[in-house]
């Protein structure tokens, strides 16, 4: 029995509404697409304008090298792009836009508008595009580079327009959009209107400077540019100190050779670089940008290209968490001057609520407070020097000036070797048997000693495990331990896995073993959990990341068990010695869980609050 055929091709304009239902999610996906097509065009300014979130209007207007009328109309045809000729061009692909589906996508949402001239030409195009999805070009002044206008967004998909959020959030999308763009592109000078009010304004600058703009002085001030290149992948980041964090990966832009992107595992990679200097639930603030020949990467996997997919992840994996490393590795003893703030402001009587990243206070007390006046703890803390414990007078000495960007000792000092050490100051006091006073040239340092003490013994266990010179004890009854059949299986095919971390293992039988030493630092712990959570994190782990998270927790743990206590009583060389370990002791800024071993107050800050300056 024969049927009348069913299938049948889709209308143009239908097709380009699936196509936009993937490429234009919402306004800021416009924006994105547009800047993008004007940065493949050559320009060096952009200006965006957007009316109601993007509802009534999207403007882009640049200074690229335009279209000559052919070039205009055709543009607006589905799978019309200058980028690629040939299939085996997708396999090298270095521009933005090459799929072709972003003008026809857009324009058959909305009503578009193109004003475009090309470079040195006479005279200029007009197109624009109808409801039935029919362009009509027209003779237009001369101008330089295009104007894209894009009105009544999602006028012909009443659904999508009902599923668009806040104006306030829909604003704050295109902003982000618009921060993406401008770091991965220093040199290009953007400008953002809404409703007419300039939002953002980025001149052509340097990448330093252009980082500073987008993510503010604060992150200028506590982060560090590191470079690193692995296997021909270049990575250059900017990486926030350990103490400057935030709730959630917003704070962290990937770029690919100029492309913003999301990427799990890069995200996962920056937060395993981090982790055992970054409160567990806290996320780095960073900007990564990463630079590797485009026939390894792919960007035609997503419609709006917001993913890539690499012929090589753990080579970029690599790259990237040795880069982190590295500026850990510099920045370790450098603490956030945010915290310093927030300290100040907690002092101040009239302090408010501290926000994550508050801003200086410069405002001058009143003139009827008293220094004496900012509270028990203002009164503790700045007492004359001769309140606090004393020291021999032959101990008294010059201390060496405090290094600039609110550390004790300079950037380029944090150093693993440990030949060059930082310099804490003298001991002053122990306030409430749980932080210390020191003062140093320019200020004083505030030291939770706790806190210190757990990092130096995270950092010397972890020493060792690098060294292979792990400090065993020898169990005075061997313990045997029988794991799960895969995680047996594993042991007999990597016998000596765990004796660089001081456990001693040998078989038995197929599915038994025994444990005859384990690591001295972590000797309170039952051997077989040990054992388990070793070989489990080294049979999941890699090559970059032996130890693996649960190792690191164990190490973490065992440190803070060991440490120095809060309410325990240290005499005054007992704080000496805690100083001068914590002068070798690389990423002493934070404790093993993230938050801030010390903070520096200086001279200026204390004059601030006591109303000596303004």
């Amino acid at each position: 029995m024969s049927s009348a055929p069913t299938i049948e091709l889709l209308p143009p304009l239908v097709a380009n509404r699936i196509a936009a239902g993937e490429v234009v999610e919402r306004p800021a996906s416009v924006v994105k697409e547009l800047v993008e097509n004007s940065i493949d065009a050559g320009a060096t300014s952009v200006v965006i304008e957007v009316e109601a979130a993007g509802r009534r209007l999207i403007a882009v207007d640049d200074d690229g090298d335009g279209m000559h009328p052919i070039d205009a109309e055709r543009a607006l045809l589905r799978h019309a792009t200058s980028k690629i000729r040939r299939a085996e061009d997708l396999q090298q692909i270095a521009s933005h836009g090459f799929r072709g589906e972003a003008l026809p996508s857009i324009a058959s949402v909305g009503r578009l508008r193109l004003h475009t001239c090309p470079r040195g030409g006479g005279e200029g195009s007009e197109v624009r595009v109808d409801d039935q999805g029919n362009s009509h070009l027209r003779p237009a002044a001369a101008r330089r580079g295009t104007r894209v206008e894009v009105r009544d967004l999602f006028r012909n998909t009443p659904a999508r327009l009902r599923f668009l959020r806040s104006k306030r959030t829909e604003e704050a999308a295109i902003v982000e959009h618009v921060r993406a763009l401008a770091l991965a592109h220093p040199s290009l000078a953007i400008t953002l209107r809404l409703d007419g009010r300039t939002r953002i304004e980025y001149r052509s600058e340097e990448e330093d400077r252009r980082v500073a703009s987008v993510l503010g002085d604060d992150f200028a001030r506590n982060s560090h540019h590191q470079s690193h290149t692995h296997r021909g992948v270049r990575i250059d980041a900017w990486l926030g100190l350990p103490t400057l964090h935030h709730r959630d990966g917003s704070r962290i832009w990937l770029l690919v050779n100029g492309r913003a992107i999301r990427d799990r595992m890069l995200l996962a990679a920056l937060r395993a670089a981090y982790r055992d200097v970054l409160f567990h639930d806290r996320y780095p603030i960073a900007v990564i940008q990463i630079h590797i020949d485009p026939a390894l990467v792919d960007v035609n996997v997503h419609p709006a290209k917001r993913e890539v997919r690499f012929s090589d992840p753990a080579t970029v994996r690599a790259a990237l968490i040795g880069c982190v490393h590295a500026a850990l590795e510099r920045m370790g003893r450098r603490g956030s001057d945010t915290t310093a703030q927030a300290a100040l402001a907690a002092m101040r009587p009239s302090a408010a609520p501290v926000s994550e990243h508050p801003a200086p206070h410069h405002t001058t007390p009143r003139p009827q407070q008293r220094p004496g006046s900012s509270g028990g703890l203002g009164r503790l803390l700045f007492s004359p020097p001769s309140t606090a414990s004393p020291a021999p007078v032959d101990e008294v000495r010059e201390v060496p000036a405090a290094s600039p960007g609110n550390a004790p000792c300079a950037d380029g000092e944090a150093d693993l070797g440990g030949e060059e050490e930082c310099d804490f100051g003298l001991p002053l006091a122990q306030i409430h048997r749980r932080y210390l006073l020191t003062q140093v040239t320019d200020g004083i340092l505030l030291i939770d000693q706790h806190a210190a003490h757990e990092r130096i013994r995270y950092e010397r266990f972890k020493a060792q495990m690098r060294q292979a010179s792990v400090t065993s004890q020898q169990l005075l009854t061997p313990v045997r331990w029988q794991p799960q059949p895969e995680l047996a299986a594993w042991l007999h095919d990597h016998p000596d896995a765990l004796a660089p971390f001081g456990i001693g293992l040998r078989a038995v039988d197929d599915v038994c073993f025994v444990i005859d030493r384990i690591p001295s630092l972590l000797g309170h712990l039952p051997p077989e959990e040990l054992a388990e959570e070793v070989a489990s994190a080294l049979r999941l782990g890699n090559e970059e990341d032996r130890l693996g998270a649960a190792l690191e927790r164990l190490l973490a743990d065992r440190a803070c068990k060991r440490a120095i206590t809060s309410g325990q009583m240290l005499d005054h060389e007992a704080q000496r010695a805690l100083l001068q370990e914590m002068a070798r002791c690389p990423n002493i800024a934070q404790c093993n869980h993230g938050r801030p071993t010390w903070i520096k107050l200086t001279l200026d800050d204390l004059d601030r609050l006591f109303g000596r300056k303004g």
